[in-house]
């Protein structure tokens, strides 16, 4: 009986600087966190968004909010490129909001969430050796999903109805949302929004909205690709 996987994917911003070093959790911030759960060809999803500032006690609240939705469904954690970045950074924030006396609990209940971890990056690397890129260790998401023939979709900022010059103003020049727009521009002008009290506004509600689509626009893919790749490796 199939009872069922869960998928995570965070968007995280870097309000003090630019990150210098990837594996350093305090060049980021958890900003959202896309998060599906899959029983046979059944997938709910959702997104939990941060609910106030950089303080300690919103990445608190928000961590509480991953780790009680996983728990409810249950199943082994699936991501892309989690042990590096989705997992690690996580273990990280629960440590510190431990640390700090808000949430004791984390570290274990986290321990917990990652303790049967499916990272689809290793898988990939070893079904497609020859889409991995130069000086990385596992392929792109949307090149792994293109070998395996998975449709990812595409946010485009044109759907949305945010302000003129509002994206040139944040250095955004593309047609469709990419993970960078979200960690150096988007993420903390979500945030920025809730802190003020805009949430009534369009242009929050708008960028509420894309955050959102974006998010959770890698959760079903996951699956898809976690399926191929689990074919892939039982016909060899």
């Amino acid at each position: 009986m199939d009872e069922g996987r869960l998928a995570l994917d965070i968007e995280t911003a870097s309000p003090r600087s630019e990150p210098t070093d990837f594996q350093n959790t305090d060049d980021f911030e958890l900003v959202a966190v896309g998060l599906g759960h899959c029983v046979g060809d059944e997938i709910e999803s959702t997104v939990v968004l941060r609910d106030g500032g950089w303080q300690i006690e919103h990445t608190a609240s928000l961590l509480r909010d991953v780790v009680e939705w996983c728990e409810e469904r249950g199943g082994p954690v699936v991501t892309y490129n989690g042990e590096s970045f989705d997992e690690h950074h996580l273990r990280a924030w629960a440590r510190d909001v431990a640390d700090a006396g808000v949430w004791p609990e984390a570290p274990s209940r986290v321990d917990a969430l990652f303790s049967d971890h499916v990272d689809l990056g290793t898988l990939a690397a070893t079904a497609f050796p020859h889409a991995v890129r130069q000086n990385r260790e596992i392929p792109a998401l949307w090149k792994a999903c293109d070998e395996a023939g998975i449709d990812q979709p595409t946010v485009w900022y044109d759907d949305y109805d945010l302000p003129a010059g509002y994206l040139d103003r944040l250095g955004i020049d593309d047609p469709h949302v990419k993970g960078a727009h979200v960690g150096q521009a988007l993420g903390e002008r979500y945030v920025e929004g809730v802190v003020n009290g805009l949430d009534h506004t369009r242009t929050h509600a708008e960028l509420t909205r894309l955050l959102v689509a974006y998010a959770v626009g890698d959760i079903e893919p996951l699956f898809a690709l976690h399926d191929s790749l689990r074919r892939s490796n039982a016909e060899r």
